[in-house]
């Protein structure tokens, strides 16, 4: 188990910065010419012209991407075999938006455009039979929530992590990033950028696995649970910061 998550941590790392990939958007960009709204207003336009068959109500599906530097989107593959199986309308539909839609927009740092990883949520009902223009899908979604907080998670992971980071010589920020899954179980870590020290990223991992207490899930219109991206800053320097976790879906 620790080796297969220690190769997340550090290959997935370097195979996205050696072709000049972000691990997310910076901050105000998004994945789609004109923004969120234009985004499911033309998931709206495409799924109603091709006359797509609606999900359950109960289908919802978090679909991973990468936008290349040149506009192309490409789906980062999920391992979640046991959520595709229970949202397999809602994904499928997510694949055939992918393949349909074109303003995808790269990723832009100091004039240059870089291919940038991001994910959209597709609940069917409100994109069909129930859209209304300006529809945002981050609009219904509800954070996880840790049991007892915020501050009562922030204790336990400095707990866990602060010995370790001061116990490496390692300067600037890292992002912690993971998942709250349907369920509220913490999944999926990735340090990035990535750290090429096996033992550091083995060490993680065992920090990472006793943070492991269930959480609230996330929740859509505040009843369907989802899969939800987490973001954990971190710097090391002289002496240890923790920044403030922040959620991000």
């Amino acid at each position: 188990m620790i080796n297969k998550i220690t190769l997340v941590f550090l290959f997935l790392g370097s195979v996205l910065h050696a072709q000049n990939i972000l691990d997310e958007y910076p901050k105000g960009q998004t994945f789609y010419k004109g923004g969120e709204v234009t985004f499911y207003k033309e998931v709206h336009d495409l799924l109603k012209e091709k006359k797509f068959s609606e999900c359950a109500e109960n289908e919802i599906y978090v679909a991973r991407i990468l936008v290349t530097d040149q506009g192309k989107v490409k789906v980062i593959k999920d391992s979640d075999v046991a959520n595709i199986a229970k949202n397999k309308c809602a994904h499928q539909l997510s694949l055939e938006i992918i393949k349909g839609l074109h303003n995808w927009s790269p990723a832009e740092v100091k004039g240059f455009q870089f291919g940038a990883i991001s994910e959209f949520v597709l609940y069917p009902k409100d994109v069909m039979s129930n859209y209304k223009e300006g529809y945002m899908a981050s609009n219904y979604i509800t954070a996880p929530r840790y049991p007892g907080g915020y501050k009562a998670f922030s204790k336990i992971f400095n707990s866990n992590f602060k010995s370790l980071f001061n116990d490496y010589v390692i300067k600037g920020d890292v992002n912690l990033e993971y998942y709250v899954d349907e369920n509220g179980y913490l999944t999926n870590p990735r340090i990035y950028p990535a750290i090429h020290e096996i033992t550091f990223n083995q060490n993680a991992l065992r920090a990472f696995q006793r943070l492991k207490k269930q959480w609230q899930p996330a929740l859509y219109n505040e009843k369907i649970p989802l899969k939800y991206k987490m973001l954990h800053g971190l710097n090391f320097s002289v002496s240890y910061t923790d920044e403030e976790g922040e959620a991000r879906n």
